[in-house]
């Protein structure tokens, strides 16, 4: 008698499909398996912050919690515009943090007629002395920002403020309407 001559339903041919399909998902499933991870996360306040400086342009504002500033900044044509202490950058806690500046975007975009009015733009970190430590600079040619790398990592010791310094030209004849408006990340450690 032959295999192929035997009558099978249906019904007999889907359970045996079943089965071959459950053992499939079975094998499969052996090589699966879960972790858990449950975080907690609680609010506190930063220990590294913007605090205005002495010379904290009008229109401009700290947010919530001193981790975000707009900077209302000008320039004007043919001439360097100083802000000596515009803002600072403060740790109030026990121990060292390092931190850096790093470029997020800037608009106008490059090609546009409108970054032809700027010359620079430049921010420098100083200690409690004065003396740089880094700097971060926004300049242009030809329609096009050049838009600074990365700042090396700087320690700012504990329970210490630094100056963010800036200083911005225009060329000559700029459109009193252009703006430049960029964001800056300060990456802290």
């Amino acid at each position: 008698m032959r295999i192929k001559n035997i009558k099978i339903t249906k019904s007999a041919r889907f359970l045996v499909l079943l089965l071959l399909s459950l053992m499939v998902g079975v094998a499969n499933a052996a090589i699966f398996y879960s972790m858990v991870m449950q975080p907690v996360v609680s609010i506190a306040a930063a220990k590294v912050f913007f605090v205005s400086g002495n010379d904290f342009p009008n229109g401009s504002a700290l947010g919530i919690y001193s981790t975000y500033v707009s900077l209302a900044l000008r320039a004007y044509p043919n001439v360097t515009l100083t802000y000596e202490q515009p803002l600072n950058i403060s740790n109030t806690d026990t121990a060292d943090h390092t931190f850096r500046l790093r470029h997020v975007s800037i608009t106008p975009v490059n090609g546009s007629a409108e970054v032809g009015n700027f010359t620079f733009i430049n921010f420098v970190v100083q200690n409690t002395a004065g003396v740089a430590q880094g700097s971060f600079n926004y300049t242009t040619a030809s329609l096009n920002w050049y838009t600074p790398p990365t700042m090396s990592w700087m320690t700012l010791p504990a329970s210490t403020q630094w100056i963010i310094y800036v200083e911005t030209k225009a060329v000559g004849g700029a459109s009193d309407a252009a703006t430049a408006n960029m964001e800056i990340a300060v990456d802290v450690v």
